[in-house]
């Protein structure tokens, strides 16, 4: 069993897709794997999340990270520094940062705390399995369906660790559309 599961969704996006792929090869550890969810019809974001809920029982990770087809990871060191961190704290969720480009870092005016509508991004969180699981139904038929599963799980009791990383970046905000 994989330490992380590395969630891709993946749209008509080729050559972002090889960036993605790339940012992972580069890891310094290994110890993950990647699972990519493919809509080869452009059904949409909304239709993203509801594949994403659907896929759950199927996690392998103990945790689960989402690094989009359009993003790449940023540290080479990152699987190896989360390992590190949950060698130390054993959280259920650990929080990172995205440079979302435009929209800038992510999250920025919620960070260490409750996220605000807007102000997440679907690389800033990284969740253990079980729990992604039992929150996968809050992840919505809509374009904020990343908050809505990271909101739910802010309601319960989980033990978080914020590490002050940027782990990914946006390579463009592709909005659904293909290259």
């Amino acid at each position: 069993m994989p330490f992380l599961e590395v969630l891709t969704r993946v749209y008509k996006r080729p050559k972002m897709l090889a960036h993605n792929v790339a940012s992972l090869e580069a890891q310094s550890d290994q110890d993950f794997t990647q699972t990519f969810l493919v809509d080869d019809e452009g059904r949409g974001i909304g239709w993203s999340y509801v594949n994403m809920a659907a896929y759950a029982p199927n996690l392998v990770g103990d945790y689960i990270w989402i690094l989009d087809d359009d993003d790449m990871a940023v540290s080479q060191t990152f699987v190896a520094d989360l390992k590190s961190i949950v060698e130390a704290h054993n959280p259920d969720v650990i929080m990172v940062k995205m440079d979302h480009g435009k929209r800038g870092i992510l999250p920025s005016v919620c960070w260490q705390r409750k996220p605000e509508i807007g102000g997440i991004g679907c690389s800033a969180f990284v969740v253990k399995r079980h729990i992604w699981q039992r929150h996968s139904k809050f992840l919505g038929n809509n374009y904020a369906g990343d908050f809505d599963f990271i909101h739910s799980i802010f309601s319960w009791d989980y033990r978080f660790y914020w590490f002050d990383c940027i782990a990914s970046k946006v390579q463009k905000i592709s909005l659904g559309v293909p290259e």
